[in-house]
């Protein structure tokens, strides 16, 4: 799943851990692909932030991620073959919620109301009929579903009962309500039979097109 220059930097980098380590019977490919989950993890999380620096959108990008990363530990989703893909994907992906939020803001009262509610009428829908749902890159067995489908309904839930309670106090949006209902909105839309069908369309393109980022590990 990771591309072939960070698997080579992490390869090398476990071999010199290797090296050094006191131990006779290190293995260097349980230590290279623990580094590329860090490495890789620390370039996603530093590429988000650099997304919501530009988009002058920092803190709602981050809470926004947040939950959707939270929920989709345990709903699943679509996911691309190889982490190029992921990574740019990801990215993409917080940055139109972004522009989704900033456009949420300047909607007149009833209208942001209405983004708030559709959307989470949209990601609570999708949760409840989907979650969990594995692929290729991620599969959840039988015995499992029970666990994470609980997991997912209560997290989405208790995300959205708060976002309602503390709206019905405040008597309007704020800027985290937003942020909390388009990370939902985002990760139930890649449970979707329309967000498999999208992600293998942009795959096939891509798999036609070749290049860098078609590479796989």
């Amino acid at each position: 799943m990771k591309v072939k220059s960070m698997k080579g930097l992490c390869d090398r980098l476990a071999a010199f851990i290797a090296r050094r380590s006191a131990r006779e019977n290190a293995n260097i490919e349980v230590i290279s692909y623990g580094l590329q989950g860090i490495l890789g993890t620390a370039l996603e999380f530093a590429l988000i932030i650099l997304s919501g620096k530009i988009l002058g959108m920092l803190k709602e990008i981050l809470v926004m991620s947040a939950v959707f990363a939270t929920l989709r530990l345990m709903a699943g989703g679509v996911h691309f073959s190889t982490y190029a893909r992921c990574l740019v994907s990801s990215v993409l992906i917080f940055i139109f919620g972004g522009l989704m939020m900033r456009l949420a803001v300047l909607l007149p009262g009833f209208a942001e109301t209405f983004y708030l509610a559709s959307g989470s009428l949209f990601a609570a829908h999708n949760v409840y009929r989907y979650s969990p749902r594995d692929n290729p890159n991620r599969l959840i067995r039988e015995e499992e579903l029970p666990k994470f489908r609980r997991a997912s309904l209560i997290t989405t839930g208790l995300v959205l009962a708060a976002v309602w309670m503390d709206y019905a106090v405040k008597g309007s949006a704020a800027w985290y309500h937003h942020s909390l209902v388009t990370g939902l909105l985002l990760e139930g839309f890649t449970l979707t039979d329309c967000g498999y069908l999208l992600v293998k369309s942009i795959e096939k393109k891509l798999d036609r097109e070749g290049g860098v980022i078609n590479e796989k590990s």
